[in-house]
């Protein structure tokens, strides 16, 4: 419901998510499923209705428009009508519900009793998990959103977790049922995301010679961007004077404040403004050219529930300096593909990349093992793994529901 998986990445609430619901429903073409998938409108130029893949096609509701996404759960029924009207009067009975985030999760609750069909939902983040580990001044999310996480993960027939780790915190701190929670890994385009001349690569976005450092996500405190450029001040300050960070990503505005704006003045409070490059978001097809063109890619964020763009950059064949947050080590491993630091001291951040530039041999050993390790994660098997519990839920009573303990 607060984003549409045709939105650029990158910009405002798009980013993971998005590709999920993309490459989820390209999938499920592919083996004769189709979907619909029900977004709001983002803008005039929007169709009332846009193919996504030759059996799947997005539908755009006029809802809530220039509201907040906290502000956006007061137009879950109507939303939710909408959906059901849409259904009633094309004449289309669904096999299934499949929500993504809370917000949509609360338009699945209400659309259920009336489509009377099976109901699956996946969290992408979950609240209570993000404030455990909030950034300096960042807010923490509400009671309400908790609230309806709670709801939403003890009413779905399926909860589909990313990790084991988001999957204990649905039952432990949400309630759910173990036997309502299934692992499902997302994936990555391994056609697309696989490792590239790196001097080709660095011709195409415009960058010769000199370290680099990648970013990839939305501008926003639980990113930990500014983690990133304080390192980057520190290794300039050592041995690497021509050292630059590639930011790729949009703001993300949190009311008034622009984050970009502000990692803009920490970036000159260091003196390391000039080599910080804010690139704005990239068309998710071009992103391989700035993962092999980068020494490394840095993710030091606050919190993750699955480190897709970790493993975009594995994939390409690019070593990974990030946070040791449970979402991150599912894909990174520590010392083979990359490294993972606990806590948020730059500090460590720069000492871990360090050793990659200054051992470029290491570096390209990292690479080749995290792009070993990505092939693991395709969104083949993503699909394969959903249509197979998907098809249980549909086809089985309670009692077959149970049989999947432990899946």
């Amino acid at each position: 419901m607060h984003t549409s998986p045709t939105a650029s990445l990158g910009q405002n609430a798009n980013g993971g998510l998005n590709v999920y619901v993309r490459e989820v429903c390209s999938a499920f073409s592919d083996r004769g499923i189709a979907t619909d998938v029900f977004t709001r409108l983002q803008s005039r130029d929007d169709p009332a209705v846009e193919s996504l893949a030759p059996l799947s096609r997005v539908i755009y509701l006029a809802a809530g428009n220039g509201l907040d996404k906290y502000s956006l759960i007061n137009e879950a029924p109507a939303f939710a009508a909408q959906v059901g009207a849409f259904a009633e009067i094309q004449g289309l009975q669904y096999d299934l519900l499949f929500s993504h985030y809370w917000l949509s999760g609360e338009v699945a609750c209400l659309l259920r009793p009336q489509l009377a069909v099976r109901w699956a939902h996946v969290a992408h983040t979950l609240g209570l998990v993000k404030n455990k580990r909030l950034a300096s001044g960042a807010r923490p999310e509400p009671a309400m959103r908790i609230r309806f996480e709670g709801e939403i993960a003890q009413q779905a027939d399926l909860l589909i977790a990313s990790t084991s780790d988001e999957g204990e915190e649905l039952v432990n701190a949400y309630g759910a049922r173990p036997d309502r929670v299934f692992i499902v890994p997302p994936g990555v385009d391994l056609a697309t995301f696989r490792p590239l001349d790196r001097a080709e690569a660095r011709r195409k976005i415009g960058y010769s010679g000199g370290p680099l450092l990648l970013f990839v996500g939305r501008l926003e405190r639980l990113k930990g961007v500014e983690i990133a450029i304080r390192a980057l001040a520190l290794l300039k300050g050592r041995a690497y004077p021509d050292l630059r960070l590639l930011v790729v990503g949009e703001d993300s505005r949190d009311g008034d404040e622009s984050e970009k704006d502000r990692l803009m003045s920490v970036a000159s409070s260091l003196a390391v403004r000039d080599h910080v490059d804010f690139l704005g978001s990239v068309a998710h097809h071009e992103l391989p050219y700035f993962y092999s063109a980068a020494d490394a890619c840095v993710m030091p964020s606050y919190s993750e529930s699955f480190g897709l763009v970790a493993l975009e950059a594995q994939a390409c064949g690019t070593p990974v300096v990030a946070s040791g947050v449970p979402g991150l080590r599912s894909v990174v491993r520590d010392e083979v593909s990359g490294y993972l630091i606990d806590g948020d001291d730059p500090a460590a951040y720069a000492d871990r990349i360090g050793r990659l530039l200054a051992d470029r041999e290491l570096a390209q050993q990292m690479g080749r093992r995290g792009s070993l390790l990505a092939q693991r994660f395709s969104w083949t098997r993503t699909a394969d793994r959903l249509e197979e519990l998907f098809d249980r839920a549909v086809d089985r009573d309670e009692t077959q529901l149970q049989t999947f303990v432990g899946d």
